[in-house]
């Protein structure tokens, strides 16, 4: 009788290794090729969904396999929804921790000036939204949440540039909030600091600020010359003279993008649109860019002179102020056109 516990003992035991064995054989990738592999779990998936789309994607060998170890390693609770981009073949317990740890957030730094079409574009080109995805999105019933966005037409203006960091295949209300959020912390803020005697009354005022800032960041690229500019800009539409912004002009050539538009020629300044600021001596209806931090800054604290004038050197793209009509022809002569 011993005898027989002993063999019966023994061959359980090589039995559980066989099975164990077997079992760490189906962890393991399961083809030797690799090849890009795409899967996306959605909110509330299960974890027999998951193992089944693993197993019919041929990421995993065993559907059970997979639902065992995860349990056993506590991870079956903790795997994330989102888009998966497997490149090469993993193991089980490397898919397992991957899914546990969600998706990789993609980080996009939008700089200082872009336009709404042209982040759209850098974000559909990282995956992040659907092309016109940003531009076609109705932004109208955000504006209970965001107050400062009663008087906005388009968006454009409030996409503050900043490094931000999204999930890819993100829908586009959830791109604008992060974005939102980080303008209502960083410009109302600022605002609230910068001049506190000069504060903003309402949105509309805000907007304004923000189309004079578009103009400026388009238009100066140094922050000493800025509050000049601004200063500028405004004597201008006190007394009813044209802007005379060329960035404006480029808005409406390009139709909302300054990425490789073409250089400006004599017929576009004649072009019919309200954004034309050598046509019409008031701002253009919305802002032509989003401006950074510190254009805003510059145009809520604009300093006065006997400026009326102004252009860039095309070589130092320094500005060149002038005081009278005369000043400013002989500088354009000097700095554009004598070339």
């Amino acid at each position: 009788m011993l005898i027989k516990e002993k063999v019966f003992g023994a061959g359980g035991f090589f039995l559980c290794l066989i099975l164990l064995g077997y079992f760490f054989y189906l962890l393991q990738p399961a083809s030797g090729e690799a090849e890009e592999k795409t899967i996306i779990i959605y909110q509330g998936t299960g974890l027999a969904e998951i193992a089944d789309q693993l197993y019919s994607s041929g990421l995993i060998r065993s559907k059970n396999a997979f639902k065992i170890y995860t349990f056993i390693s506590g991870q079956a609770a903790r795997l994330k929804p989102g888009k998966y981009n497997f490149v090469e073949n993993l193991s089980v317990p490397t898919i397992a921790e991957i899914l546990a740890a969600g998706p990789q957030e993609i980080s996009v730094t939008i700089v200082p000036g872009a336009t709404i079409k042209e982040i759209g574009d850098k974000l559909t080109d990282l995956g992040i939204i659907e092309k016109n995805a940003l531009v076609n999105f109705d932004f109208k019933p955000l504006k209970e949440k965001y107050g400062f966005l009663d008087k906005a037409i388009i968006l454009e203006g409030f996409l503050l540039p900043d490094t931000y960091y999204f999930l890819p295949d993100s829908k586009p209300e959830t791109v604008i909030k992060k974005i939102l959020d980080n303008f209502r912390e960083k410009v109302l803020s600022l605002l609230s600091t910068a001049n506190p005697q000069s504060g903003l009354t309402n949105s509309g005022d805000l907007l304004r600020l923000l189309n004079l800032a578009s103009l400026l960041e388009k238009e100066v690229p140094f922050d000493d010359e800025r509050q000049i500019v601004a200063g500028i800009l405004e004597k201008r539409l006190k007394a009813g003279m044209p802007l005379q912004v060329d960035a404006t002009i480029v808005y409406i050539k390009c139709a909302g993008k300054f990425l490789n538009c073409p250089p400006l020629k004599e017929e576009d300044y004649k072009i019919k649109s309200a954004y034309n600021t050598y046509l019409y001596p008031e701002l253009p209806p919305t802002p032509v860019s989003n401006p950074g931090l510190d254009a805003i800054k510059a145009a809520f604290t604009p300093i006065k002179s006997d400026y009326w004038y102004y252009l860039s050197d095309p070589k130092t793209k320094r500005t060149i102020f002038s005081k009278t009509l005369d000043e400013h022809n002989q500088n354009r002569f000097k700095y554009l056109l004598n070339k």
